[in-house]
């Protein structure tokens, strides 16, 4: 009885590193070799937790990928209040890789500054 326990863990405890593996193997040989950059737009009238949702979401979505290090959230204000990007700003500063810009300075957050325009 306790050796079929034993083979039973061990057959599971194998069977999760094989998924385990073939998960990292496909995310890898999926995932884009540059930086990735998810822009979330946040529309003026969200409340609290729908913002909140929406950019943790993106950061799951991230972490799916596994490259959290290597890529960043860019929670674009479309029209929120003061008090709401202010809440907004506070997540942001909680959350690694996470910034909040307005319309006009998106580009500049995703290109680097231009002097040419």
């Amino acid at each position: 009885m306790l050796e079929t326990v034993i083979y039973g863990l061990l057959i599971l405890f194998v069977l999760i590193g094989v998924v385990a593996s073939v998960y990292f193997l496909m995310i890898r040989a999926l995932h884009p070799k540059a930086q990735g950059r998810f822009v979330v737009v946040i529309p003026g009238d969200a409340d609290q937790s729908e913002i909140a949702s929406l950019v943790c979401a993106a950061r799951l979505r991230m972490g799916i990928l596994g490259d959290i290090s290597r890529s960043e959230v860019i929670a674009l204000d479309c029209g929120m209040s003061t008090e709401k990007r202010r809440q907004c700003e506070e997540l942001c500063r909680e959350l690694d890789h996470t910034y909040l810009c307005r319309p006009d300075d998106l580009l500049d957050r995703i290109c680097g500054p231009t002097d040419e325009f």
